[in-house]
């Protein structure tokens, strides 16, 4: 019995693979998606943070504080917003990627909790505990948004017909 991965092999059988085929343990394939998971997440975030100050006419140039640092997120402060909108920009792009990088719809969730889960221990360890309730709204409303986008992304990519002549060598 011939066993294939979805993201090992391309063709019409790989992509039958891919959503009815067995799954395969590969803990190689699965870092490598958690690494352009996280790494999509803070270029995305990056970007729109640097394009929302500047649009804004914010004197303080972006800064690694900016992502890691909750007291930033704090609304009583003239630009703490800023982080919060480009938060909530990326969250719809991280989507995007999580619907490419990820196999099947119900992955999506365990992708993207642990995109915010790294987040926030990179948080924790910059900056210490977030305790501003903006911080935890703005980046579980951004984890909703992420899942739910990317869960439908992939369910309509699931959806889609197999042919079945191509998948068989126009038998």
């Amino acid at each position: 019995e011939e066993r294939l991965h979805s993201r090992s092999s391309s063709g019409p059988k790989a992509q039958a693979a891919m959503f009815f085929g067995p799954e395969i343990w590969d803990p190689l394939l699965i870092l490598s998606q958690m690494g352009i998971m996280q790494a999509s997440f803070y270029l995305l975030t990056g970007f729109w943070l640097v394009l929302v100050q500047s649009l804004t006419g914010s004197r303080a140039g972006p800064s690694l504080d900016h992502l890691l640092d909750s007291s930033m997120m704090n609304l009583d402060r003239s630009n703490g917003f800023i982080p919060i909108v480009a938060l909530f920009l990326a969250a719809p792009l991280c989507a995007m990627v999580c619907s490419v990088v990820v196999d099947r719809a119900w992955q999506c969730l365990d992708f993207s909790g642990t995109v915010y889960l790294i987040h926030f221990i990179c948080c924790c360890s910059h900056a210490g505990f977030p305790f501003c309730w903006e911080w935890w709204t703005a980046n579980v409303f951004s984890l909703v948004v992420t899942t739910l986008l990317s869960e439908h992304w992939m369910m309509k990519k699931e959806q889609q017909p197999i042919e079945m002549d191509t998948m068989f060598g126009n038998v």
